[in-house]
């Protein structure tokens, strides 16, 4: 099947005159200008687009994609902003001549991150290269191997609870174990008050993200400002005990990378970075969930999961080759990546005009892509279908074009892709080997809608499981 155009924009849309558009640099778009810009509305005065944005970020890019294709603009955060979504564009995205990352976030977000910008998604260049090569370390196929057996520690402890409960619901306790999950393996905590007061300031960030970013006592925003200073305080104590002992989890393995490359971390750089992963690792939760919800609901594909366990990990530690040893159950990760909401957008700024699709982005706007619609383009079949055979060899419809299929990220990984990319593959794995070969589960009656005001999106129900433990097969060698 050939690539198909996506969505026509509306007639007449380039024919939409918006006088007085900042350029977001300073300069003013002439009137003669302005009919090349996406369609798209600029909003308010002052707040453009902002409340509609953040009262539900992913409906926001949803409903104005269906109107005016897989290119539109917007004024959001202070910004005016152009939303892109699809592989064809991607392209352009991707070419750091024309889109930077320097600059891009919102000062709020930034904010949130720790406030400096000198953090690996925010680079560009060789600056990106070298930090990107050495935070890689943590994520190799040996480190993320070695981290296999606390994993399955982990997520064993986390499913007993479940069977000890009987029923509960589960949404909580997955985002406990995304965090319990990355802080073990890549900064070598374990369980304990400290991890706990973690995962509830993480929690208190994740809200400041889709608040109104107001500054003020009281406010969500000023919250999540607060939980960050203490996550900020004891992720450079970590570095400092790092530093005295080092050990084999992630951290250790990237401060002694950078040594090695002769550009040591200073302390400040490498809790921002760590911070960074945990606010990245902890939305893996929603596509554990999801993992839950799909085998649940599609019990041809968990039967297929399930003789794959019984046959390559029927019981005992599971190891990488033992994985590798699965390909149904990576086409099953791979579809609840790219089908499970997580985050709504990557961001950029344009560094020069951007033709795209007929339109110009002047420079200086922001750039998002939208990668929740990115994945659920038409180069996939009934894209909005859940079928892991569209990733079989038979198929194989990731391979219709080299951007169709982006989760985490479009391009190489030495770029701008999630650098925990095969870390949460791997997790989710094994997430769903546990799930499947130790337990059965149901899903009582319960609101299954999404809560879309939330990054990820959280089921209303809060996810209600009925779990009861079963005796692995036990299969002859």
């Amino acid at each position: 099947m050939g690539l198909r155009v996506l969505h026509t924009p509306r007639s007449g849309a380039r024919k939409r005159r918006v006088n007085g558009v900042s350029s977001g640099r300073g300069k003013m778009v002439n009137a003669s200008e302005t009919k090349k810009l996406p369609p798209g509305s600029d909003g308010l005065p002052l707040l453009g687009e902002t409340l509609s944005f953040i009262q539900d970020v992913f409906g926001f890019i949803r409903k104005r994609r269906a109107r005016y294709g897989p290119i539109f603009r917007t004024h959001i955060l202070g910004k005016p902003t152009v939303f892109i979504s699809g592989p064809q564009l991607a392209e352009k995205w991707l070419d750091p001549t024309l889109i930077e990352r320097a600059g891009a976030l919102p000062a709020n977000v930034l904010a949130l991150f720790g406030g400096d910008a000198n953090i690996v998604p925010l680079l560009d260049g060789e600056a990106h290269r070298r930090r990107k090569q050495v935070l890689l370390s943590a994520f190799t196929r040996e480190a993320i191997a070695s981290y296999l057996p606390r994993l399955q520690r982990t997520i064993e402890d986390h499913l007993g609870g479940w069977v000890a409960a009987g029923e509960m619901a589960v949404t909580e306790d997955l985002k406990r174990l995304a965090v319990e999950s990355i802080c073990g393996t890549i900064l070598g905590l374990d369980p304990g008050d400290e991890l706990r007061e973690l995962l509830d300031d993480y929690a208190r960030v994740a809200a400041a993200f889709v608040g109104l970013p107001i500054d003020l006592p009281g406010t969500t925003y000023r919250a999540g400002l607060k939980a960050r200073d203490r996550i900020l305080a004891v992720l450079r104590e970590q570095v400092r005990k790092h530093e005295r002992q080092p050990g084999t989890d992630g951290l250790s393995r990237i401060l002694a990378a950078a040594s090695a490359a002769g550009e040591p971390f200073p302390i400040e750089t490498a809790a921002l970075e760590m911070h960074h992963f945990v606010l990245a690792g902890v939305i893996v939760f929603a596509e554990l969930a999801a993992i839950v919800r799909e085998l649940h609901d599609h019990t041809a594909v968990r039967g297929r999961v399930a003789a794959e366990v019984t046959a390559q990990a029927p019981a005992g530690p599971v190891t990488p080759g033992q994985l590798r040893q699965m390909p149904y159950l990576l086409q099953v990760v791979n579809e609840v990546k790219r089908t499970c909401p997580n985050v709504p957008m990557s961001f950029g700024r344009a560094r020069a005009p951007i033709e795209m699709n007929g339109y110009v982005i002047p420079p200086g706007w922001l750039v998002m892509m939208a990668v929740v619609e990115s994945n659920l383009n038409e180069v996939f079949a009934d894209p909005s279908l859940f079928d892991p055979e569209r990733f079989g060899p038979a198929r194989a419809e990731q391979n219709r074009h080299p951007h169709a299929f982006m989760p985490q990220g479009a391009g190489e990984m030495s770029g701008h892709k999630c650098a925990g990319y095969d870390f949460s593959t791997v997790m989710m794995q094994l997430f769903a080997i546990l799930l499947v070969r130790g337990h059965t589960w149901q899903l009582p009656r319960q609101d299954l809608g999404m809560r879309w005001n939330r990054i990820p999106p959280e089921y209303k129900s809060g996810l209600v499981v009925r779990a009861r433990k079963i005796q692995p097969v036990a299969v002859s060698r």
